[in-house]
């Protein structure tokens, strides 16, 4: 039986994939500027898989000092591609460990070059809750571009649509 921490990230690849098909959908308008944490609907995007490739890179114990967008020249579907791919990465790197390894405590640097210490289990609970809360922000940002029937990435919904399924 999978812990909580995989239902989460189960969930994350499940909403990531939910946001990015209405993310696809608006290509010609994802660079249209809008009031948010970021200017536009790629940058968000943009911003939440640097997130979920900078924590990884951090639990397998490496310290990045720059976000991988910088560089990043690539098309929308491969940024896409590459988010869902990182989302999977979560799922795998956890499949790796015992229950007990998630209160292990992972050294790393900040972008700064702060040190700081969490558990893994601290590190995945945050890394899934960024990623909600920057999916509602999508949400909020694709409806402001036009697209209102954008459907709900809630956990409750996917556990919902997970229990149809089987």
């Amino acid at each position: 039986m999978d812990s909580h921490l995989i239902k989460l990230c189960k969930f994350n690849v499940w909403a990531n994939d939910r946001i990015c098909t209405w993310i696809k959908k608006a290509e010609p308008k994802v660079d249209e500027e809008l009031k948010s944490s970021f200017p536009s609907i790629r940058k968000t995007l943009y911003h939440l898989w640097d997130a979920q490739f900078i924590w990884l890179a951090r639990l397998n114990g490496e310290s990045p000092n720059t976000w991988p967008s910088h560089s990043f020249k690539g098309s929308l579907d491969e940024a896409i591609e590459g988010l869902r791919q990182n989302s999977v990465e979560f799922i795998t790197y956890l499949e790796k460990l015992k229950t007990e390894e998630y209160q292990r405590q992972v050294e790393f640097k900040a972008i700064d070059g702060t040190s700081y210490f969490n558990s893994v289990e601290e590190i995945i609970m945050h890394v899934m809750n960024h990623g909600t809360y920057h999916r509602g922000q999508l949400i909020t940002m694709l409806r402001l571009v036009g697209f209102t029937a954008v459907e709900s990435t809630d956990y409750i919904r996917y556990l919902r649509m997970k229990e149809k399924a089987e």
